[in-house]
């Protein structure tokens, strides 16, 4: 399965991953349990150290500064990751949480 994934305001796991970048999901992960939480696991297995302190909190969650799209049907609910399933060609975007005033 492949899912192509985006880095929006996300430097440090941009110049790890690339900006955008196209991943396969390997087969031992069955496609309909591949959520969220798991390419987020399968990011930092892949990747390394430095994309766990890009995308990680202390512990050891997708930080919540960091708001999660798939497809364009919008923001995730956090506690939606560990159910959202991922298809083969869907887009994954991490974006930093920004606010301002």
């Amino acid at each position: 399965m492949k899912i192509h994934i985006e880095f929006l305001s996300l430097p440090m796991a941009s110049e790890i991953i690339g900006k955008t970048k196209e991943i396969s999901i390997p087969s031992t992960l069955k496609a309909e349990a591949v959520t969220i939480n798991e390419l987020v696991k399968h990011l930092v297995d892949q990747f390394g150290p430095g994309v766990a302190t890009a995308l990680l909190d202390e512990g050891h969650h997708l930080d919540p500064v960091i708001q999660v799209m798939v497809n364009d049907e919008g923001f995730l609910a956090r506690e939606d990751y560990a159910q959202r399933g991922l298809q083969n060609g869907d887009r994954v975007r991490f974006m930093l949480l920004v606010g301002g005033g």
